[in-house]
């Protein structure tokens, strides 16, 4: 869970800036935004799966779906809020990757890369 860790502490910092935050709250924002795009990549990886099973996009039910996401970007938001552990993951991160520009690069296209591979999944496998 350390990779994971690490990619929530470069959204974080974005919007923490030291402390000095407004108009926002920064560990919702962060534990949303990488609950998102674990559930779009989860997403995607079943369908990719069921697609190459049974030849076909599965149905989209989302009396199933909706849940299932909420679901899990609740767990993101228990895992990185529940006692404060944003904050002993921003203090723990801090010191070593707080400038690091390639790690900081590499989590970002962790969260932008859920929303193009999604995309792609679905025009690529609907057609």
């Amino acid at each position: 869970m350390a990779w994971y860790n690490l990619i929530f502490f470069h959204v974080f910092k974005r919007y923490y800036k030291n402390g000095r935050y407004k108009n926002d709250i920064p560990w919702l924002t962060a534990s949303v935004i990488i609950g998102v795009s674990g559930v779009l990549y989860l997403f995607t990886i079943t369908d990719i799966i069921y697609f190459y099973a049974n030849g076909e996009m599965p149905e989209s039910d989302e009396k199933y779906l909706r849940p299932l996401g909420l679901f899990f970007v609740a767990l993101n938001w228990i895992w990185f809020t529940g006692g404060k552990r944003y904050l002993k993951i921003f203090d723990n991160f801090k010191e070593r990757y707080l400038r690091d520009k390639l790690t900081e690069t590499l989590s970002w296209a962790y969260v932008f890369g859920a929303y193009v591979a999604f995309i792609l999944m679905i025009v690529t496998l609907r057609m």
